[in-house]
């Protein structure tokens, strides 16, 4: 390409731009993107609840008399912020692994971290496990 040619070509589509400016606008971008991750890790941790729970242990009670009903008894351990209101959502499933039994508790507010819970469940039928499923803080 001679250099009117190269004239006419940078004339009607303009000249290239620098690649140095090119860096910056990379830079910049990138900066910006590893900043607004670290404040999505950072205040995503802040917010999230302490409440945790472990399941115990359960009792079946799948014999019954004429006019009783099937139920179930879960026992859980509650780890939460102490003075904290805690509900716990628990269930009971049969062979199919679907509910049969669901019920909400709110447990008392204690000084401590750590209280372990017993919970009787009535069932729709008989069941094969009974736990506690979710445990969140209540908000005042």
């Amino acid at each position: 390409m001679t250099e009117t040619a190269s004239a006419t070509v940078a004339d009607r589509y303009g000249a290239s731009r620098s690649k140095r400016w090119d860096r910056r606008i990379g830079w910049s971008l990138a900066s910006v993107a590893i900043l607004v991750g670290l404040l999505v890790i950072v205040f995503g941790n802040w917010r999230q609840s302490t409440t945790e729970f472990k399941n115990i242990g359960f009792t079946l009670h799948n014999e019954v008399a004429a006019g009783e009903t099937y139920s179930a008894n879960t026992r859980f351990e509650v780890t939460a912020e102490p003075g904290v209101q805690v509900s716990c959502a628990v269930e009971a499933l049969n062979t199919s692994k679907a509910t049969v039994g669901w019920k909400i508790v709110d447990l008392p507010v204690i000084d401590g971290r750590s209280q372990t819970a017993s919970v009787d469940i009535v069932t729709l039928g008989p069941a094969t496990a009974a736990h506690a499923k979710a445990c969140w803080p209540v908000e005042p």
